[in-house]
Order: C-alpha cells, then structure tokens, then sequence
C-alpha cells in the first residue's frame, strides 16, 4: 500500500511541475520581470517576459535603468544624454578616479558599453557623429597636491568608444571648461565653453575642430567681465548659436546669447537682464523660427526661459517665480506637439506652450540633466546632478509618455 501512495505522489508532482512549465516558464525558465527595482519584481523569475513596469514618485515609466559599476567602474556623474541613429543613447559623465566616461545603451535603456578616458576628469557633453563615431568634451584637473587648473578635453572616438583622437589644451595658470560640443554640417566639430577664466575674468569660446582633431578656428565673446559659452547648436540655415551667460564673476549674471556664420563670425550678440542673476544653460531651435533657451533666474531662485527672434530680439521671456526655490531647467527641447518640453535641477518634468504658458509641471526624482523627444512622441530623461556646483548622481535613464499628463 506504501508503494502505491508514493507512486501517486510523484504522478501528481509531474503533473503540477509539467503544468507550471508549460504556463509559466519557458523550457526550464520561469518568465516573468526580472529587474529588482520594477514594481512588479518576480524573485523567482529567470527569463525576463517584458513585462515590468515602472513607477517613479507616482509616475508611470515605460523604463527605468540605473548605471552604477561594471566591470569594477564606479559610474559616479551623468552630466548629458544624447539620442543616437540606432534608437539608442550616449552618456557623458564621470566614473571613479576623477575619469570621463561614456556609456551606450540600446533603445531599452540597457548599456551595451562603457569606456573610460584617462585623460579627462570629466565629460559634460557628448553626440553621435556621422561615421558611426562619438565625440565629447570636458575637462581635466590634475589630482596632485601641486597647483593645477582645468584644461578643456576634446575626444573623437568610434562607434566603441575606442579612442581616434584626442586633444588636451588651456591657459597654463586659468581655468578652461568644454561645455557642449556638435558636429557640424560640413562634418567638423564645434564646442563651446570657458576661456581664461582667473575667477573674475573670462571668455566665453567657440572653437572649430576638423574631423581629423586639427584646429580650424577659434574664436572668444564676451560683453562684460566674465562671460561662459554652455550650449551650442547649429542652425538649420548653417549658422551657430551659443547661450551661457555674461556679468561679472560670483553674482550680476545676464542670460547671454551669440549668432554667428559657419566660420565663427559674430552675426550678432545679446545679453538680456531678468529679475536677480540670470544664466542660460541650454538653446534649442524653435519650429516656429528663431531660438528658445533655459536656465535659471531670480539669482538660483526660479526657473527661466528666452525666446528670441532670429535676429536675436527678444519676444519673450518668463521667470517663473514661486515659494519654493528652483535652480533653473538644465534642458529644453521642442514638441512635436507643439510646445517644449524643460527638466530643471529638482527634476520636475514640465511643459509649456509656444507662448510660456506652463501646461503640466511633474516631479520625478533621478534624473535631471538631459530630456529628448522620441519618434513616438515619448521622452527620455537622464542624467543627474548639480550643474554649478560640480556634483554628480546616480546615472539613470527613463522613459515615458508625456500624454499621460496632458
């Protein structure tokens, strides 16, 4: 009679794991979210089926992708996020031991890379070039006891990270930052950033690289004391445009905003002044003509931003004034829905219309660097971090969509 029971037992046990399998596993995986930070986390799972879902203080993502190490590199700053032609995305930042660091991700989220550059402290801007390559620009700051001070990094790299060329220059006893940086349409590179700073002097720089690192050009703006290039586009008609800001050193700042032709020469050159000190951290293209541009107002108090004409007058400009204090929007781009879409320092997600009219304001927490506009109307936010004082965040990536608030 024992035999008989045992063998009804292990009829039945086949029978429940040969059931189990079949509608819960595939082969001798169980399916089910795999990553421990979804909502819906299935310890048990070991096929990850798609099906994890996100939230981030209350918002629902479509993702969520935390960078931390790999490989025993610390991911310590994520300073910009950049789309790329494969659907995916490259970061610059920093990893442990003061070094700048790419890392590329896929359309998901996931990082399919990561490489780190020795001579660089950090990266602050990086997008994809048209061989399939990446170039970036930042700093480097010695680490020794002895006297030093930062000089601009420049670096082209192919689709693996892998270093082409590599260009290290500054003043011997000033301060040089690379701030943003793009490939032109002639297939060179233009950055812009910090010229001879001595902490109450500086310029800001536009500087032409070929697509071989030889210098073409370069050229320095300023309409006071201290001046700072942070963001650099090309226009649609060839011409380039940089925001930053120009004032005196530690306080007076004015958003500042210069046009010039594909060579570098001055088309024209604006400093506006807002309520308190006022500085620009990224300009986008408008669709409707002209330029938008982001930053900061009522001196690190409230959020900004400028739309100018394309001869540089100004249509119109908010400081957005509230109780609380926010330290102006690290990133603007346009909607394809009409609009732009801005991510400030506490990382409240807003939309406002072509006039500056706030239609939605979400926080969420993480990230807070970079926002892109997807094909499908969905955006990507990354990075995190405080831009003035020099401190990085977890690098992080999410996805959502934005219609969910409208």
């Amino acid at each position: 009679m024992k035999v008989i029971n045992k063998k009804i037992i292990i009829i039945m046990i086949s029978i429940f794991i040969s059931f189990y399998c079949d509608e819960n596993s595939d082969g001798n995986n169980v399916n089910g979210c795999t990553d421990s930070i979804a909502t819906n986390y299935n310890n048990l799972a070991t096929n990850d089926d798609g099906s994890c879902e996100y939230t981030l203080n209350g918002v629902t993502l479509k993702w969520l992708r935390t960078f931390n190490s790999s490989d025993g590199v610390y991911f310590n700053e994520g300073w910009s996020v950049e789309p790329t032609s494969d659907g995916g995305f490259i970061i610059a930042g920093a990893a442990s031991g003061y070094v700048g660091l790419l890392i590329k991700t896929d359309s998901n989220g996931q990082k399919e890379w990561h490489q780190v550059y020795n001579n660089s402290t950090s990266l602050h801007s990086a997008s994809q070039t048209s061989d399939g390559g990446f170039i970036a620009t930042g700093y480097y700051e010695c680490d020794t006891s002895a006297a030093c001070y930062p000089d601009i990094f420049l670096v082209k790299t192919n689709s693996n990270g892998a270093i082409e060329w590599e260009q290290l220059f500054g003043n011997e006893e000033n301060n040089d930052w690379g701030r943003s940086v793009i490939e032109t349409q002639d297939g060179n590179y233009v950055l812009t950033g910090t010229w001879n700073d001595d902490g109450w002097n500086s310029k800001a720089l536009l500087r032409k690289y070929s697509n071989t690192g030889s210098l073409i050009w370069s050229k320095t703006f300023s309409s006071s004391d201290a001046n700072e290039g942070y963001s650099v586009i090309e226009t649609s008609d060839g011409n380039l445009v940089f925001a930053g800001y120009s004032g005196t050193q530690h306080g007076a700042y004015n958003n500042f905003m210069v046009k010039t032709n594909a060579d570098g020469g001055q088309l024209w050159k604006k400093k506006n002044q807002s309520v308190g000190d006022a500085l620009l951290y990224s300009v986008v293209e408008s669709p409707s003509g002209g330029y938008a541009a982001a930053g900061f107002c009522n001196s690190w108090r409230a959020n900004s931003i400028i739309k100018k004409n394309q001869s540089g007058g100004t249509q119109w400009q908010n400081c957005y004034v509230e109780e609380g204090s926010n330290y102006g929007y690290y990133d603007i781009t346009a909607s394809s829905r009409g609009g732009y879409y801005l991510i400030d320092e506490r990382s409240f997600l807003t939309k406002i219309d072509d006039e500056g009219t706030i239609i939605f304001s979400i926080q969420l927490y993480q990230v807070n660097q970079s926002i892109i506009e997807l094909e499908d109307g969905d955006i990507v936010v990354g990075g995190y971090g405080f831009r003035e004082g020099n401190d990085g965040g977890a690098i992080s990536l999410i996805r959502l969509d934005p219609s969910q608030f409208e």
